[in-house]
């Protein structure tokens, strides 16, 4: 109960600052080239002690390089986020794909799990900041519900989209992350 009264009065804050025009969105990234590949696969190094605690097996298939202009800091944030999203949301012993791949005009990266998965509900709300989703960590994770949130601004600050499907609860997720080649 007291968590869903804490991210209801966190929304609340959020939808008064949004009220006030209040600007929250990260500062102008200090773009330089960066292959995406070498950043992908230090952030899974990066997170192994987490992937070992689960037992999770990452299945990373990694085309490269692919060379885009970006902030180095804000796109490890973002791919930190969805690799501990899928992490957070994935039974022990669950395996996490991360795609990486080129259509000649922008990179695509997808982080897949086969964790808790989402209602249209939890859809529609998932890049709010603060909202309550129905959703839970397999392990007891904290949920930081405005995590992805941030995710999806960094990726469009640098001219991308990120997205996310579900066929449903206990379904899996897939988050799609575009950014624009260098």
């Amino acid at each position: 109960f007291s968590e869903q009264q804490f991210f209801k009065a966190m929304r609340a804050t959020e939808e008064l600052l949004d009220d006030l025009s209040i600007d929250r969105d990260m500062i102008q990234p200090k773009v330089e080239r960066i292959d995406l590949k070498e950043l992908v696969a230090q952030e899974i190094d990066q997170l192994q002690h987490r992937f070992q605690r689960k037992g999770q097996v990452i299945d990373a298939q990694l085309v490269g390089p692919i060379v885009i202009n970006a902030d180095p800091y804000w796109i490890k944030l973002l791919v930190a986020a969805l690799l501990s999203n899928a992490s957070k949301f994935s039974a022990l012993g669950q395996p996490i794909g991360v795609r990486l791949s080129s259509d000649g005009t922008r990179a695509c990266l997808q982080v897949i799990d086969k964790g808790v998965g989402m209602g249209p509900e939890d859809l529609a709300q998932v890049f709010v900041r603060y909202a309550m989703l129905s959703s839970r960590t397999t392990s007891g994770e904290a949920q930081g519900r405005s995590t992805l949130a941030r995710a999806k601004k960094w990726a469009e600050a640098h001219d991308g989209s990120l997205q996310v499907s579900s066929n449903g609860p206990g379904e899996g997720c897939a988050f799609t992350l575009r950014l624009p080649l260098a």
